[in-house]
């Protein structure tokens, strides 16, 4: 009796360590699955982080000789003394706002266009409108730099066109530069916007918009009715991207006006940049430790920023 029930439990047994080994091999592959991107955030981001918050409150030019502890020394200077600074800031709030409501109205007329069922070659717009998405920022800064140069292609249209009698220097005005800064930024996003659009309309159920028109609702009245309120979550999510992005913007600034003229374009993450990054500052020795100062600050600028929006947005869903 006793043997039969000892002999029962010798399959249990094997059962049990296999299935402890399944489980410690399943455990593995996870572990393994999730190292690499726990190595990057603690290397690439946690890091730079706890780098940029130590060397904040430090005097420090890269030299470590001439490296010394400076207190809160860093943050008074940059609100009593460095102007420039809260400069940028009013400039990266300036082209946000001539971005973003642009940036959206475009989109927006697109997507309609495009969500149309009987609009042919869908596929080949989509692909034309996303290309600018995937080129580099600094490419497109290029091909605007030379597209709106002194002898660029849009000068020689205007000519051409009698509209003006010799070329324009886009750059050298405060008010045509950061144009040419919008129509540049808008370009680049301008394709992932349709998408998520494009994204959010399909979503939409047809039913609702059949219920609409035998009730006698406008297409217009529709949009404002239906469209706007169904897509209003993913519209949010987008507009707090977009705004992010608009406010760290830094590439077309430095490739095609380098803050000027006069620095009326220079923004707050191409002034760090500029500033203080070793490659891109005339200074032999950029104060490194100044600059992660006003790093962090920064950072939580755009935090603050992001919360207010946050609660700015659960209030319009109130609206919906």
């Amino acid at each position: 009796m006793f043997k039969h029930s000892y002999d029962a439990k010798i399959p249990l047994l094997k059962r049990s360590k296999g299935m402890a080994k399944k489980r410690l091999s399943m455990n593995v592959q996870c572990y393994l699955m999730i190292a690499l991107p726990l190595i990057g955030f603690f290397v690439f981001t946690l890091y730079p982080i706890l780098w940029t918050f130590r060397w904040s409150v430090f005097s420090y030019n890269g030299v470590p000789s001439e490296t010394r502890f400076i207190g809160l020394d860093n943050f008074i200077r940059m609100f009593t003394v460095d102007l420039d600074y809260w400069k940028a800031w009013l400039n990266t709030f300036k082209f946000a706002i001539c971005k973003i409501p642009l940036e959206y109205i475009i989109a927006m007329i697109a997507a309609l266009l495009l969500n149309q069922k009987r609009l042919k070659l869908k596929g080949m717009y989509r692909a034309v409108y996303y290309l600018p998405s995937i080129i580099s920022a600094v490419v497109i800064g290029l091909i605007f730099s030379n597209l709106f140069g002194f002898f660029g292609l849009m000068n020689g249209i205007l000519i051409d066109l009698g509209i003006v009698s010799e070329g324009i220097d886009w750059f050298a005005g405060k008010g045509s530069a950061l144009a040419v800064l919008v129509i540049s930024s808008i370009w680049n996003t301008f394709g992932v916007n349709v998408m998520y659009l494009m994204a959010a309309f399909a979503n939409v159920p047809e039913d609702v918009y059949e219920s609409a028109k035998l009730d006698g609702a406008s297409s217009v009245r529709m949009f404002f009715s239906i469209t706007l309120p169904m897509i209003a979550p993913i519209f949010q999510i987008m507009l707090l991207l977009s705004l992010i992005g608009t406010l760290s913007i830094n590439e077309f600034i430095l490739v095609m006006t380098g803050g000027g003229p006069g620095g009326s374009t220079m923004t707050v993450m191409a002034y760090l940049t500029q500033k203080f990054v070793p490659g891109f500052t005339s200074e032999a020795t950029p104060a490194l430790g100044y600059g992660c100062a006003l790093s962090v600050v920064t950072t939580i600028l755009f935090a603050v920023i992001s919360f207010i929006y946050n609660a700015a947005s659960k209030k319009m869903n109130d609206l919906y």
